[in-house]
């Protein structure tokens, strides 16, 4: 009962936060550059998607902070998980299983949600430039049960991981150029986006397993998991690369668009584009 009451007063007072950031306009510029190009021609409340995105950063920071302290506490008691059953039929094939997810609702809660249903995670991950905070950062999350596969040196690692039929989550929402990223679509614009997983699954024939989360209006974080989206082969290994790649940025898109007031229009997703187009001109 305390439990819930101290969320309520959590949820209350990053709306307060995520309304702060409102004011100061914290790159409001990207945000709302980044929501009229994906919504363009479509009829949607431009303002009130940006209003409800800063409220939700809000809460996701207060969220956040539960990561170096009481991760597994707070999982359990606000964490909703569906579909599990199909992790555990891809699981089962013995070939590998990669997560594919987006930065949605508390995506960070996933991975310690995956320890308490005893599912070896290890996720790709950027490390931070500030020293002291970079080590409060890899601690939390390896001891929520998550094991950190460094991003510059992943491709070894991960292909080790899949060969023993363990699991890896890939986040494939953000901007990623060339080499390793391929120029395809999403909201219908041309948008650089990671390579890596459709490369991997082709070389390995691993799972490829959607999740994603949403906080619901009660607090509570409903966490999907999808049925298998299985690798399609349509010619040469580059047009397999790119054409599931493709596949996959459709799904993100769809996750984005069925909650997008939760989703991190901060981020500059649509960078260099404009800059190819130019050059091609």
């Amino acid at each position: 009962m305390l439990y819930r009451f101290l969320r309520k007063i959590e949820l209350a007072v990053g709306w307060w936060f995520g309304l702060l950031l409102f004011a100061v306009r914290f790159r409001r510029r990207i945000i709302e550059e980044n929501i009229r190009q994906a919504y363009s021609g479509v009829d949607i409340n431009v303002n009130k998607l940006i209003f409800a995105n800063y409220i939700h950063y809000g809460r996701l920071i207060m969220e956040l902070l539960h990561l170096p302290f009481d991760s597994k506490r707070f999982a359990k008691a606000n964490v909703r998980v569906h579909g599990f059953e199909h992790f555990e039929k891809a699981l089962k094939k013995g070939k590998g299983v990669f997560f594919l997810s987006a930065h949605t609702g508390y995506w960070e809660v996933m991975g310690v949600v995956a320890s308490e249903y005893n599912v070896p995670l290890n996720v790709i991950t950027k490390y931070l430039r500030i020293g002291f905070l970079n080590r409060i950062w890899v601690k939390s999350r390896e001891r929520a049960g998550i094991r950190l596969i460094n991003e510059t040196f992943s491709a070894k690692e991960v292909l080790k991981t899949i060969a023993k039929g363990g699991v890896v989550g890939f986040v494939l929402d953000q901007f990623m150029g060339p080499p390793v990223g391929r120029r395809i679509k999403f909201f219908g614009r041309p948008a650089w986006t990671i390579a890596s997983l459709a490369w991997f699954v082709q070389r390995t024939g691993a799972c490829v397993v959607p999740v994603v989360n949403y906080r619901s209006d009660d607090g509570h974080f409903d966490l999907y998991i999808s049925p298998e989206v299985e690798f399609q082969k349509i010619g040469t290994d580059e047009e397999n690369i790119v054409h599931n790649t493709q596949r996959y940025s459709n799904i993100m898109e769809d996750f984005v668009k069925a909650r997008p007031e939760q989703w991190l229009w901060l981020h500059r997703r649509w960078k260099r584009v404009k800059e190819d187009d130019l050059i091609r001109e």
